[in-house]
């Protein structure tokens, strides 16, 4: 019985990496398709504004509202590759079972911060839901571009939680 226990929790481990990638490779696309859109914006808005004296109107809220969402959604995927900036000057010379020990524990830490994000971050959303108010020049609900927040906090959270969970996997294949 224990050994079948064992296996679903490592077929629902291995389920939720496999969505968490893919949840982050579309993210990544959406990311990328934002920037490119952005770009495309930001030149059109020049070219308007300075050759035939007609800007378009929002760009800058546009670009208000893109960028945060650039940073915030590719921020598991960022942390998935373990891409954001570390400093293991002290931690390379530390044995590979204390430097994987030390992984849970910041990896924890920065859970429990996404944690936080995540809840204030739905606070706010519905703060600004029940408020109804709207981005003036552009007529978008406030609680729209907020809802970035707590999206790109629950995405980080999963890859953290997965990053954890082999961690503990690591540490107890070592014993």
């Amino acid at each position: 019985m224990e050994k079948r226990n064992g296996i679903r929790v490592v077929k629902m481990i291995e389920t939720l990496t496999k969505n968490v990638r893919l949840i982050n490779g579309a993210l990544k696309y959406l990311c990328m398709g934002l920037l490119f859109f952005m770009m495309a914006l930001g030149t059109v808005d020049v070219f308007g504004r300075y050759l035939f004296n007609k800007p378009i109107l929002g760009t800058l809220e546009v670009f208000e509202i893109i960028l945060p969402a650039i940073v915030l959604l590719g921020l598991g995927y960022t942390q998935e590759n373990r891409a954001h900036v570390k400093v293991e000057i002290v931690v390379s010379h530390l044995s590979l079972r204390t430097q994987t020990f030390l992984s849970i524990i910041t990896n924890g830490l920065a859970l429990f911060l996404s944690a936080m994000i995540l809840w204030r971050g739905w606070v706010l959303v519905i703060g600004y839901w029940r408020m109804g108010r709207t981005i003036p020049t552009i007529g978008v609900p406030m609680f729209l571009p907020q809802l970035l927040v707590p999206v790109g906090a629950l995405i980080l959270c999963l890859v953290l939680i997965v990053q954890m969970v082999q961690c503990v996997t690591q540490l107890r294949g070592r014993k």
